[in-house]
């Protein structure tokens, strides 16, 4: 329901670039959860998640400004919710 109302509303461009975002940064936190993965949860060699948390930085970099922006945002204000419900 929310997308077809972004897609209707806004430039379908900036909805694309703020969902790239979002599954880079999703991308990001799972190569970065991989990262703490012991030999014997089977952890793969160190460097490949480390290449793939920087690619997806990297790439999430890349996007245009108000794509990073918007994330962003959106991002820090999820993560505001939750500290302030997890206090009260």
């Amino acid at each position: 329901m929310i997308v077809a109302v972004v897609a209707a509303v806004a430039d379908v461009r900036s909805a694309i670039g703020f969902s790239s975002f979002g599954v880079l940064l999703y991308y990001a936190i799972a190569n970065a959860s991989a990262w703490t993965l012991t030999r014997a949860e089977n952890r793969p060699p160190r460097v490949i998640p480390a290449v793939g948390l920087a690619g997806c930085l990297l790439l999430a970099c890349t996007l245009p400004w108000t794509s990073v922006a918007s994330g962003a945002a959106v991002i820090a204000v999820g993560a505001a919710v939750y500290v302030f419900t997890r206090r009260t």
